[in-house]
């Protein structure tokens, strides 16, 4: 129902702005009808669907922010102040927010088949360096992982998981890895801002048997990719 109401939202605002740029271009009205920074709708309108639909993430937060912040920018509220010197600042900000509610309030769990949540076991975290974790012939409950200005591999081939497991992703500036066995089915979700997610490894069709390694990925300005081989 959620996700039905969003892209209502999404389709609306849309709407409306293709609307205005036609009847601007067309001449129907003035062009006080798009105000000073109208692109950055562009930024703002996708983070505030994505708050609605998914609840706020660093993505979403961060999104919002540069768009918030363009849009001062192009209004004159900032003075003679760069928006560019603000944007490192503002985006460690919105950065430290979103962690600190992951850790007080914690995101929307995955479900099994079952309809049980699904929880992250063991935490992984690489900050200015590069990790590896390798669970060969090691029994593999899900984790919690952060690559924050460095790497981090989590190696699962040959791991022991018999249910549902979810890897929950953090990457802020840098990038992540998680190889699975060829066959191994995986199911990614992602929020990208000024980065990406990636996966080779065959989604699970619904109501497919076996365990589903679910990876829950918050990518910002930093990748995950998650390699069969």
């Amino acid at each position: 129902m959620r996700s039905k109401v969003t892209a209502v939202v999404f389709g609306v605002a849309l709407v409306a702005l293709g609307i205005a740029l036609t009847g601007a271009t067309l001449g129907w009205w003035g062009r006080l009808v798009l105000f000073e920074g109208w692109w950055t709708l562009f930024l703002i309108v996708p983070a505030l669907v994505s708050m609605i639909d998914q609840g706020p993430n660093a993505g979403n937060l961060v999104l919002l922010g540069i768009g918030g912040l363009l849009l001062a920018d192009a209004q004159r509220l900032l003075g003679d102040t760069s928006v560019w010197s603000l944007f490192f600042p503002l985006v460690i900000v919105i950065v430290g927010i979103a962690v600190l509610r992951r850790a007080l309030v914690g995101p929307k769990l995955p479900t099994d088949a079952e309809g049980r949540p699904i929880h992250p076991g063991s935490r992984l975290s690489a900050i200015f360096t590069g990790s590896t974790a390798v669970y060969t012939g090691l029994p593999f409950n899900g984790a919690e992982t952060l690559a924050m200005f460095g790497g981090l591999d989590l190696d699962l081939r040959g791991a022991q998981i018999t249910e549902d497991v979810l890897v929950d992703a953090t990457t802020l500036f840098g990038g992540t890895d998680i190889i699975v066995s060829p066959g191994t089915k995986v199911q990614l979700s992602a929020t990208n801002i000024f980065g990406g997610s990636d996966s080779n490894a065959p989604a699970p069709p619904p109501g497919t048997p076996g365990p589903v390694v679910h990876v829950r990925s918050t990518a910002v300005f930093g990748g995950l990719d998650v390699i069969a081989k």
